[in-house]
């Protein structure tokens, strides 16, 4: 996996859409070489602006195909429903056509191009994705990784990582000292076998050929092997800690009470100075224009509500901010209003929070604000809860992305996507969460 702004990618969800960029282009200029309008490529490159109009089609797809969560999973859910997925896109991209030509009669491609770039593109993107699909279940091309120890991260890793084999990362099994039935019979079930004692692990790398050692257990590993894992490094075995891998699968840190004692000397939920003084110099102006940009639709929406609710248009509460001061929280009262449902489900009726952000009370993207009495109470049963408030609440979230995607099981889920914010606090993660949040809300 790679990290791309502070979010971990699978290397072949990275390789599909640099493929389909291409296959995508190539569709599109062997389209134009076809078309008897344009006599000339060159010419059409050079003087006609082809490669920024066939660029503007390639990037409407792409995003597309981003929209209807065909990046998501490189797994293929039948012809059939491929078909329809990239129909929809292409109609997409039809659409996004006539509307270039709105803004510009000289931006859109010519309209041949598009009428025979479009099915070479349904039928090359439609036969690439079902040979990728194919590669990427082999599970002899997959990265192995070998666990040292178990722990329930460990587990939990597994169990994801042998679900989605198109990630191409491959559990082959664990090593450990320690013979626990009921964690054994657990690890099973996700998939994963022990192998032997840490004492077999010669016997066992030379017999799985793992390209990574886990450590999900440092209590497993002698005092004497540190010059062992060096040497396993330097020679291409890459040795890492289970809470890192869970991180970069997952988007969030691991607080399990095995972790607890490291986690509480650890300054890894500071948010760095630097970037917490950027954030608050550009989320009030970006909230600012925002503000004044949606203006004329929120004193609609204010006209509606109060014409069809039972109760105030704006209405405010408290709730917790930076350092845990608290502020007065605004937004649109829904109660009983028509559309509600609707209302909410968009994020409309936290469209005053803008002011919250200008203020300063808020930023744009940050943990969801707290109530004082429920913070007060979560913060006495749950370690590191007080440190949401190390940063300021946000309109939205990398938790509350999340939330969306998939709702997180219980609180100290939802503090683990909190805490893996906050330890990764960057202005492009806040790019990538405003991006996922406006998909979410669309969707």
């Amino acid at each position: 996996m790679i990290r791309i702004l502070s979010v971990a990618v699978p290397v072949r969800v990275l390789t599909l859409v640099v493929t389909e960029t291409a296959i995508l282009f190539g569709c599109y200029f062997f389209a134009a070489w076809l078309d008897p309008d344009i006599p000339d490529m060159a010419t059409f490159v050079e003087f006609d602006a082809g490669l920024q109009r066939i660029a503007i089609v390639v990037l409407t797809i792409l995003l597309a195909m981003y929209l209807r969560n065909l990046y998501s999973l490189v797994r293929t859910p039948g012809r059939a429903a491929l078909a329809q997925e990239l129909l929809i896109v292409l109609g997409a991209a039809f659409m996004g056509q006539g509307l270039v030509h709105y803004l510009s009669a000289d931006l859109p491609i010519p309209r041949k191009v598009m009428l025979f770039g479009s099915p070479m593109a349904l039928v090359a993107i439609s036969s690439w994705r079902l040979f990728f699909d194919a590669a990427a279940r082999d599970a002899g091309a997959a990265q192995r990784i070998l666990f040292i120890g178990l722990s329930p991260a460990a587990i939990e890793t597994a169990a994801w990582l042998r679900s989605r084999p198109e990630v191409g990362i491959r559990p082959v099994g664990y090593l450990s000292n320690q013979r626990l039935i009921e964690k054994e019979e657990e690890a099973a079930q996700s998939g994963l076998l022990r192998l032997g004692n840490f004492s077999d692990l010669d016997a066992v790398l030379e017999a799985q050929q793992p390209g990574s050692l886990v450590i999900a257990d440092r209590s497993e590993i002698l005092s004497t092997s540190t010059e062992a894992f060096l040497e396993l490094d330097f020679g291409g075995v890459r040795v890492e800690d289970a809470t890192a891998l869970y991180e970069r699968i997952f988007g969030r840190v691991n607080v399990s009470r095995s972790l607890l004692p490291r986690l509480i000397f650890s300054d890894a939920f500071e948010p760095d100075f630097t970037t917490s003084r950027l954030q608050s110099l550009y989320s009030p102006v970006i909230g600012a224009i925002l503000l004044v940009a949606l203006s004329p639709f929120m004193f609609l929406l204010s006209a509606w509500l109060r014409l069809t609710s039972s109760g105030p248009s704006l209405v405010a509460d408290w709730r917790l901010g930076l350092d845990g001061v608290p502020f007065r929280r605004w937004r649109f009262g829904t109660d009983g209003a028509t559309g509600e449902a609707s209302i909410r489900h968009l994020g409309l009726d936290a469209l005053p929070q803008l002011w919250n952000v200008v203020r300063g009370d808020m930023s744009l993207v940050g943990p969801a604000p707290d109530r004082a009495e429920y913070a007060t109470e979560l913060a006495r049963t749950i370690p590191f809860y007080s440190q949401r408030y190390r940063v300021k609440p946000g309109l939205t979230g990398w938790e509350q992305v999340h939330r969306y995607q998939r709702p997180p099981s219980d609180v100290l889920r939802r503090l683990e996507y909190d805490l893996y914010y906050i330890k990764n606090l960057a202005p492009s993660l806040d790019s990538v969460v405003l991006m996922l949040a406006l998909k979410t809300r669309l969707l």
